[in-house]
């Protein structure tokens, strides 16, 4: 470290030790690892555990120092104590653009290294990206913000539907089910009706733009896809000779816990940046057996960066859970709670034992209450799943 940055670092210490007011104004701009490890950051820390109780003032950093160890105390005295150079917002900048510029020579280093090393160019881009990612973090927060006459002003949502009355862009889905229960073989349905420009589960068959459809499915091999394509593929070529936008991710293996198959799977929706994508299914995207908080965190995580970069809806297919705890009716996700929370949207199939028709229950409450969902489904004549409306189900005879 050169000499004039240690006196910026020594010169903000002393700032942010007069007063609460004064750290506030240093450690807002700069954090603690943008300090020197040793005895600068050490006494970065007390500065910061004061600041949050209101306590700074030169007798309590002097005594509160003094309680880590002597030899800290010693230093701080001899090189803290009456150094003051420029403002604590100009030495605060200095030192947070230093460590930034070191922060990022570390990981230039290190990918250098591995280049050299002759380790993968995937895993080291991985890598690269994740770590710049903190790091840019370090530099800027990138997040806007909104004042009153922005909030008042918004204009009622107007993202194109991806299927009309229920899905828009950018919003997630959850569909699930019990094993053989035709889940599969009903996102197909909807994929492929995204794609032609027909919304299959509406009461009229509501029409809308093709969207740009991208499928990963690591379930079902290509034979399997193949099949549940030809179950639905008939019926839409006799609504239109729409040549569908639907691509299917040639691949029968992914893990999102890893770095370079998170990166590819992002930058592979960037290349084809579709309006709705399908992942599935859940269990075989982040494999972490017991790990369920775990695999919910990598597989949010990539579908949260896939809508921020394309906009794109995601529709993911999952297991039940069995009635797991909080559930209301047997059909939230296997795994973490925290799918309980997350989409905008979680409908579950089950067989219903008194009609014999497979319903459609809302296993999280809808984010939107302007979407007008089917309540159950039926084996069609027009497509393998013909939707069942509120008002058929109750003319019935069916509770609600």
């Amino acid at each position: 470290m050169n000499e004039v940055i240690e006196q910026l670092q020594l010169s903000a210490l002393y700032h942010a030790s007069q007063s609460t007011e004064l750290a506030e104004h240093v450690f807002s701009v700069c954090s603690l690892d943008d300090f020197e490890p040793g005895n600068q950051q050490e006494v970065a820390t007390v500065l910061v555990s004061l600041m949050r109780r209101d306590e700074v003032q030169p007798a309590a950093v002097a005594h509160e120092v003094q309680k880590v160890k002597g030899d800290l105390y010693k230093w701080y005295l001899l090189h803290v104590q009456d150094q003051f150079y420029s403002t604590p917002q100009y030495c605060a900048q200095k030192i947070r653009e230093h460590g930034d510029s070191r922060r990022l020579r570390v990981l230039l280093e290190q990918a250098a290294a591995d280049v050299e090393r002759g380790n993968s160019t995937d895993e080291i881009i991985a890598a690269l990206q994740s770590n710049l990612s903190v790091t840019e973090a370090h530099m800027r927060s990138n997040l806007d913000t909104l004042n009153l006459d922005d909030i008042l002003g918004l204009e009622d949502d107007v993202r194109p539907w991806v299927m009309p009355s229920m899905l828009r862009t950018n919003e997630r889905l959850i569909i699930t089910g019990p094993e053989g229960g035709g889940k599969s073989v009903l996102v197909a349905q909807i994929c492929m009706g995204a794609a032609m420009g027909i919304n299959t589960l509406h009461a009229t068959y509501a029409s809308h733009d093709p969207m740009r459809v991208l499928m990963l499915d690591v379930e079902n091999d290509k034979l399997q896809i193949r099949d549940n394509a030809r179950k639905v593929w008939p019926y839409f070529k006799s609504f239109t000779d729409t040549k569908p936008d639907i691509e299917w991710v040639d691949i029968q293996h992914i893990d999102l816990s890893d770095p370079v198959d998170e990166q590819k799977v992002i930058r592979l929706a960037k290349e084809r940046m579709p309006h709705m994508m399908y992942l599935g299914s859940l269990y075989r995207l982040a494999p972490e057996g017991d790990k369920v908080d775990a695999a919910f965190t990598h597989v949010s995580r990539t579908v949260d960066r896939i809508r921020a970069e394309t906009g794109a809806s995601v529709v993911l297919e999952a297991h039940a859970g069995h009635g797991m705890a909080n559930d209301r009716n047997g059909m939230r996700p296997y795994g973490s709670s925290m799918w309980m929370r997350w989409p905008e949207f979680g409908i579950g199939m089950n067989k219903d034992r008194v009609s014999g028709y497979t319903r459609l229950k809302a296993w999280r409450g809808h984010r939107s209450d302007d979407r007008q969902w089917p309540v159950a489904l039926r084996r069609g004549e027009a497509f393998p799943w013909q939707a069942i409306q509120a008002d058929e189900w109750e003319a019935m005879g069916y509770d609600e």
